[in-house]
């Protein structure tokens, strides 16, 4: 058990440092790319040596391993306990920006973005500190058995609650998102053309749409760096598309999100 969660946490570290190589690439190779993440370099590579550390001590069971492992648990706690405040924010500028775009699948799809943050980052990573570091705990099951078997109770509470999380975030937006709506709000950004947009920057507009029988509400954010299409239909769900349009407004660069 032991060895296979080492690997797993190193494939998932091995991730990480991948995408934060691909962002000093991209930062030293494209300047319009340094205009638009607004990245340190050296944030960035502290990052990535950081990752670096972390993966060998994972794949060399060093025994720094267990540390690293309840660090990235209790990041990942932080990380979850703070989502809906600053998780867009923090998965848009992390050095580790890719890992997350390879687990979002769209705004119709977050199943793959919800596995990764409540079932990665929450339940493994913290499975995962837990069996690194079970030397340092499970003696306690035979020398306080009462003590130790709360400490074990409190763990596979702890495993389950970001399951349990997983779930209520998936029915949440089965009822809380609409595919139709999702769908107009991606037809109305296609409709966006740049002189509309730098005639109306800054500004934010919102109007009725007919497709069908159903009428849908929509509220347009006008920025060149972020353009953003709220749809909410009749039921009350809502559906949002966004993109930069930066060649409309290439004197401006990119507006913050």
């Amino acid at each position: 058990m032991r060895r296979a969660i080492l690997w797993l946490s190193a494939l998932a570290t091995a991730l990480s440092l991948l995408s934060a190589l691909a962002v000093a690439g991209s930062w030293l190779a494209d300047p319009a790319y340094r205009v638009h993440f607004g990245d340190s370099i050296w944030f960035v590579l502290g990052y990535a040596a950081l990752q670096a550390w972390i993966l060998r001590a994972f794949v060399r069971d060093t025994p720094a391993a267990p540390w690293a492992a309840v660090a990235r648990a209790v990041a990942g706690w932080v990380f979850v306990g703070l989502f809906a405040s600053i998780g867009p924010l923090w998965m848009r500028v992390s050095p580790a920006r890719y890992v997350y775009q390879l687990f979002d699948w769209g705004p119709e799809a977050r199943m793959g973005l919800f596995a990764l943050i409540f079932l990665g980052r929450g339940a493994f990573n913290s499975f995962a500190a837990l069996e690194l570091t079970r030397p340092w705990w499970w003696p306690l099951r035979d020398s306080r058995p009462l003590l130790g078997r709360l400490l074990t109770a409190l763990a596979a509470a702890l495993v389950v609650g970001f399951v349990w999380l997983f779930m209520q975030m998936v029915r949440l937006d089965a009822t809380t998102f609409s595919h139709d709506a999702y769908e107009v709000a991606r037809l109305v950004l296609d409709d966006v053309d740049c002189e509309t947009l730098r005639g109306r920057s800054g500004q934010t507009t919102t109007d009725l749409r007919q497709r069908g029988d159903r009428r849908y509400h929509v509220t347009i954010h006008w920025r060149c760096g972020d353009v953003q299409v709220e749809v909410r239909d009749e039921d009350g769900k809502i559906g949002v598309a966004r993109e930069p349009r930066l060649e409309c407004c290439p004197d401006r660069g990119a507006l913050p999100s």
